[in-house]
This record gives structure tokens, C-alpha cells and sequence, in this order.
């Protein structure tokens, strides 16, 4: 139950406001309906030096696994379409 460290989900559910701004994941946690405003994207940028790099290889792997992509998915609220790929090489 990692999501408990959300104050505005521990908030809502006790009462002491309406409403607030977080996650579905979070939401569906603690039984809160849960209304999306927008979707956000987030990229992993990695200088192209590092990218090749060992120390990295362990999360490039991750991002591909299937089970991994799974359990993210089963969160709720992510688009993991593009999870992984690079989406971009600048020079």
C-alpha cells in the first residue's frame, strides 16, 4: 500500500474536504470515486551516452516486461502504449 502516502486521498476519505487532486489508483484504493480531469504524459529522458550504458539495461528491461506492463496497467489510469519507447533521438 504504497499510494497511503497520498495526503489528498487520506484527506478526501476522512471527511475534511470534498474533493482534491490524484490518482485513480489511489482512488479505487480507498473505495473514492474518482472523476479524470486530463491526461498527462511523462517521458524518461536519458542522454544518449548513458543509454547503451550496463547501469541502465536493468530498466529498459523492465520497461519492456510483460508482467511488469501488467501490473502498472492494473492500476488503473495509465496508457502504457508507448511504455518503453523512444519516442525521440536528438543529436
Amino acid at each position: 500500500m504504497k499510494w497511503l502516502n497520498n495526503q489528498t486521498v487520506l484527506t478526501v476519505k476522512a471527511g475534511s474536504v470534498d474533493t482534491g487532486l490524484g490518482i485513480l489508483s489511489a482512488a479505487q484504493a480507498l473505495g473514492l470515486d474518482f472523476v479524470s480531469l486530463l491526461e498527462e504524459r511523462y517521458d524518461l529522458v536519458i542522454p544518449q551516452i548513458y543509454y547503451q550504458s550496463e547501469l541502465l539495461q536493468p530498466l529498459l528491461r523492465l520497461l519492456d516486461d510483460s508482467e511488469f506492463r501488467a501490473e502498472v496497467e492494473a492500476l488503473g489510469g495509465y496508457d502504457i502504449a508507448d511504455m518503453g519507447k523512444v519516442v525521440a533521438e536528438l543529436a
